[in-house]
């Protein structure tokens, strides 16, 4: 893929070719009462790596351990 193409096309991304283990959380903040999250991805046609904004319209409690590290916290 040329360098010109992947700088110029528009990235259309679809659930079909996204997935959680290409997606990192960059950020988690709250605008005008909204909370929202930013999640880096990969785009599935060239490969730049995205920012994808999304408006939290739900909360709900899941079963999962999740691997937090408590360094991180202290």
């Amino acid at each position: 893929m040329s360098e010109e193409y992947a700088s110029d096309h528009e990235h259309e991304v679809s659930a079909e070719y996204l997935y959680p283990a290409d997606a990192d959380v960059l950020d988690i903040y709250e605008r005008d009462g909204t909370l929202y999250v930013d999640v880096a991805t990969v785009c599935p046609e060239c490969s730049d790596t995205l920012a994808l904004s999304a408006s939290v319209e739900s909360v709900r409690g899941v079963d999962v351990d999740l691997p937090l590290d408590d360094d991180y916290y202290d």
